[in-house]
């Protein structure tokens, strides 16, 4: 198997998961199946990947892969557990509030689930490149580094989202700006590109995993892009004081200053 053959595998399996979880949102009218199940599409590409890697001894499995894959579960267990917008986000991408599919026509409907599997897979392109030639067998000095990076920002993210978590049940109408709230308005945002940077990293270390950079930076760009916007609208309807919180502070990257003060 080459790679172009393992990335079809790959690109199928997410096809066929993906109808599956929004056949059964419909079908049981549960929004959860597809709001958790899509987070979980990342760690069984990757598990997959490596089931694929040593049935048709593409390589031999490597330490770097294997902690690669498991970051990527846990990080799907963090997922579950938080980040409603992002859930948000993907439901309304898929479905409408009747739980069908959205779009006009079947072109539509079909156009907006192939975008995300595109987006999905050029994402992964780290996770790829691990779990088909994964390199040297025992770690480096740069695989250490790319997990202590991975861990920095999955801790910054779960850390921001405690606390975001802890002041909804203060019931207060004004937005949240203390902890890492003060530093950046969307500090959750900023964890998770910092802990995928580190995964390219790690994907350094396999053969021909400098090219998988386009996946940190499509994330990179889809979250400057698209993912604040849509979240920064619906914040600002629902709080007075957020175009205030604009201006003072900053969006994703977080000021080197505010940290100093």
């Amino acid at each position: 198997m080459n790679l172009i053959q393992l990335v079809l595998a790959l690109y199928l399996f997410n096809i066929l998961f993906l109808f599956f979880l929004i056949y059964m949102t419909s079908k049981l009218r549960n929004l959860k199946i597809i709001s958790i199940g899509t987070a979980f599409l990342i760690p069984l590409t990757a598990w997959l990947g490596m089931l694929l890697q040593s049935t048709f001894n593409i390589d031999d499995i490597s330490s770097r892969q294997m902690l690669a894959n498991v970051l990527l579960t846990l990080w799907a267990f963090k997922f579950s557990a938080y980040n409603k917008n992002f859930k948000l986000l993907i439901l309304r991408h898929f479905l409408n509030k009747e739980f069908q599919l959205k779009g006009f026509n079947l072109y539509k409907k079909i156009k907006n689930i192939f975008f995300f599997i595109n987006c999905l897979m050029v994402s992964l392109m780290p996770v790829i490149s691990l779990n088909f030639l994964s390199g040297n067998l025992s770690l480096g000095l740069l695989d250490i580094s790319a997990v202590l990076i991975f861990l920095l920002g999955f801790g910054y993210e779960v850390k921001a989202l405690t606390e975001l978590k802890k002041s909804s049940f203060k019931q207060d109408d004004k937005v949240h700006r203390e902890g890492l709230w003060l530093f950046s308005r969307h500090p959750d945002l900023f964890g998770q590109l910092v802990a995928w940077w580190g995964l390219y990293l790690l994907a350094l270390g396999a053969v021909g995993g400098e090219w998988s950079i386009f996946g940190p930076m499509l994330v990179t760009f889809l979250y400057l892009k698209f993912f604040v916007k849509n979240i920064e609208g619906k914040l600002s309807k629902k709080y007075n004081d957020y175009e205030e919180y604009k201006v003072s502070t900053p969006s994703i990257f977080p000021k080197i200053t505010s940290f100093k003060s």
